[in-house]
């Protein structure tokens, strides 16, 4: 293996992530982080009333509370002479590594809990006070959110694609219990002709 290989395969061990690869929950998610954080905030439209670009109007005492807890936690973050929240501004095309780790809190907290965000939490913030305002904000905008129908993917295992066995086989190192393999199967003369989809 080559040098460059080598210092590449050391430093580069985290794929960056853009908007373009996120679902629109997870966009909304991180644009609601990143807004909360940086205190962009968008006036009440009266057209289609709601705040904040797309939660209703009733959801604007939650996400001021969500917005306090992330101010709070970087005023402790001031106090203690720790680094600042790594959070892109709003239209930033690319996630920072904390960003990864909210919108994980955000599917954390709708699909098993808070407690289990503490834990995600716990390498990036060691304090408990400071995973405490982290959580809280976290937790606040995933309620806006399943407010309005948008629930964050739970990311399932990972499978290979649908195809015969013998071709995946050939070019991936697999297990038959990760995929779905399309079988031989007899097919009534009625359905000549037709495609099967």
């Amino acid at each position: 293996m080559s040098l460059v290989l080598l210092i590449r395969r050391l430093i580069m061990t985290r794929t960056p992530l853009f908007l373009s690869d996120l679902c629109c929950c997870e966009r909304l998610a991180l644009w609601s982080i990143r807004c909360l954080v940086s205190r962009y905030r968008l006036p009440y439209c009266h057209e289609t009333r709601t705040t904040d670009g797309m939660f209703p109007a009733s959801f604007r005492p939650v996400l001021d509370a969500a917005e306090r807890a992330f101010e709070d936690a970087s005023q402790h973050l001031k106090e203690t002479g720790a680094p600042a929240l790594d959070i892109n501004p709003p239209g930033s095309q690319g996630l920072s590594a904390m960003e990864e780790r909210f919108l994980q809190g955000i599917q954390t907290v709708q699909n098993e809990g808070q407690k289990e965000v503490f834990a995600l939490l716990a390498d990036l913030f060691p304090e408990r006070l400071m995973q405490g305002y982290i959580v809280t904000a976290l937790a606040l905008i995933s309620d806006c959110m399943a407010g309005i129908g948008h629930w964050l993917p739970r990311h399932e295992r990972k499978t290979a694609g649908a195809g015969a066995l013998s071709s995946l086989a050939r070019w991936k190192k697999i297990h038959p219990a990760d995929m779905r393999v399309l079988w031989p199967r007899d097919v009534p003369a009625s359905w000549a002709g037709r495609t099967l989809h």
